[in-house]
């Protein structure tokens, strides 16, 4: 566990409003799209995919902003399903996961833990970083969580 302060990071993304119980509905999809569209856009793809929590507190019905995002090499773009955004700079409490994702929310219990007793104040905004996805064995994941802290 660490404390980062990462920098800002163009990207191609995607945003919805969702819950805990609708995420299915984009694995597998919108990383592949966001994917098929800088190539179609000549965008050289400069990292891996970022999922975006905004507002997310553990409850499967609460409603939060979604944002999948692809980071590229800026250039001309056009795409009514997707923007490219300028992601800010994101100061966070980050840790390393590995294994199947229905592990996670030990991973998010620590993190949460760590900074409430260390005295940082949660942002409220999380980020999954997807180092590495195998979904024909899933504990070869490697994600990389995020905690936005003040």
């Amino acid at each position: 566990m660490q404390t980062k302060e990462i920098k800002p990071i163009t990207a191609i993304c995607f945003s919805c409003q969702t819950n805990l119980s609708g995420l299915s509905r984009y694995v597998r999809v919108k990383a592949r799209e966001l994917y098929q569209s800088a190539l179609k856009n000549n965008m050289e793809i400069t990292g891996p995919v970022y999922w975006f929590y905004h507002g997310m507190d553990g409850n499967p019905e609460t409603m939060f902003i979604l944002e999948i995002c692809l980071p590229v090499q800026a250039s001309e773009f056009s795409d009514e399903q997707f923007e490219i955004m300028q992601l800010p700079v994101f100061k966070c409490l980050s840790a390393t996961y590995c294994g199947d994702w229905m592990g996670m929310p030990d991973i998010y219990g620590e993190l949460i833990n760590h900074a409430l007793n260390s005295g940082y104040q949660l942002t409220g905004t999380s980020r999954e970083v997807y180092i590495n996805m195998d979904f024909e064995t899933p504990e070869n994941n490697i994600t990389e969580v995020q905690i936005g802290i003040n």
